[in-house]
């Protein structure tokens, strides 16, 4: 694993010494780490966004997953799985010692010190709503869910009779910033779902690249980028419209580098042998990245996207259908580098600004225009994603309202 440099190791630790020795606000967060071992270095910053987020607002974080020996590969040599060895790993990496548990089968050495740490906590917020014992967070805590796929979750409990896990749970959390707009158009599944704009750990980021302020512009040559599955999610029905996952939104797209000048790249887990779209798409130019590349590290996936040029943000179907006002974790970690992104309307720009940095766009023509329109002013965008990082997204901006308003 790519290790943090001597300067960030000593900050980590002293930050971690820190925590420890003064009364911060506390937060018991469960994540979903564990269960990505491999190759997903976009989800690990996903994950971490928020954990980092928070930190960087002065609060002391915890971090919780649990999983079964029958989710965890067969051990090496030391007694170890995979999932076990990647979880200590990350919270190493990430300054969480002393501050994490990994229970398998509902247990870990670290148990009592959670629980410890639990009945001090101001919150507990449930990533996806993935963790599930209850039991061990005391009745007085407020628990939140954090709905990361905003549309799919709703529509999986309301359309599929999915256990989302909403029982038990105080709040409810979406990134769906547009789920009360008039626009939108899912179901709420019976919750009153209150919307927040998703942080990026701008400064976390930038530290691990050794970024200490705006870089000098890619070149003409670098590409317009992005990341992300192929395929996601089957279709989901309701009301007579169908929420797809992003292949279809790819295919809208298709013949978009033939009417650029700039190249376009994704990294992706496509493989030739799941149909035809790897040859067509690379016979329209596009330029296919193996995630065991791009997503092997947070290192590596940091410095794909710091030698893009922007991002072409492409957006599942659903979130496009729903109009839900998503915004990925991805395009956030692009305006943390200072690279502008050209993200899917997917209703967000009824709530965030969209005219520098951070473009809307709907269809082939419209991802041309953008695109187009974000190179004529090259400079002035690469600025203002920058600032928009600093600013709209940041821990100050996104978490800190809603959280003096409901705690």
């Amino acid at each position: 694993m790519e290790r943090l440099g001597s300067a960030s190791d000593v900050a980590i630790r002293s930050a971690t010494d820190y925590l420890a020795a003064v009364q911060l606000p506390r937060l018991l967060f469960g994540v979903v780490l564990a269960r990505c071992p491999v190759e997903n270095a976009g989800h690990t910053c996903a994950t971490m966004n928020w954990a980092l987020a928070f930190r960087e607002l002065g609060w002391d974080v915890w971090i919780t997953e649990h999983v079964t020996r029958e989710e965890c590969s067969d051990p090496d040599e030391s007694g170890v799985s995979l999932q076990e060895r990647f979880w200590r790993e990350t919270a190493l990496e990430f300054g969480f010692e002393g501050r994490e548990c990994l229970l398998v089968d509902g247990e870990a050495s670290e148990l009592s010190a959670m629980r410890d740490f639990a009945r001090g906590a101001q919150l507990f917020l449930n990533y996806s709503g993935q963790f599930r014992m209850f039991d061990l967070i005391p009745d007085s805590v407020p628990k939140a869910y954090l709905d990361l796929d905003p549309a799919f979750t709703q529509l999986w409990a309301e359309s599929c009779g999915v256990d989302m896990n909403f029982a038990g749970h105080d709040l409810f959390l979406t990134i769906g910033m547009n789920v009360h707009g008039v626009s939108a158009k899912y179901p709420h599944a019976g919750q009153s779902w209150i919307p927040v704009r998703p942080p990026v750990a701008a400064r976390s980021w930038r530290e691990r690249l050794g970024v200490t302020g705006p870089e000098p512009l890619p070149g003409a040559d670098a590409a317009w980028t992005t990341v992300g599955h192929w395929y996601g999610y089957h279709d989901l029905p309701w009301e007579g419209r169908i929420y797809g996952g992003k292949r279809h939104s790819f295919l809208e797209i298709q013949p978009l580098p033939g009417q650029l000048r700039w190249p376009v790249a994704v990294a992706t887990d496509l493989q030739p042998e799941w149909g035809d779209d790897t040859a067509q798409f690379q016979n329209d130019g596009w330029q296919f990245v193996p995630t065991h590349e791009a997503c092997r590290t947070v290192p590596a996936y940091l410095n794909f996207i710091r030698s893009s040029r922007g991002e072409i943000g492409i957006a599942k179907q659903g979130y496009l259908e729903s109009q839900c006002g998503w915004v990925s974790d991805r395009s956030l970690c692009y305006l943390a580098m200072g690279r502008p992104v050209v993200l899917h309307d997917t209703g967000w720009p009824h709530q965030l600004p969209s005219n520098r940095g951070l473009i809307p766009f709907s269809g082939l023509q419209g991802a041309v225009a953008a695109i187009e329109s974000v190179e004529r002013e090259y400079e002035a965008h690469a600025a203002a994603a920058w600032q928009l990082a600093e600013s709209t997204f940041s821990p100050e901006e996104t978490l800190r309202p809603w959280l003096e308003t409901l705690l």
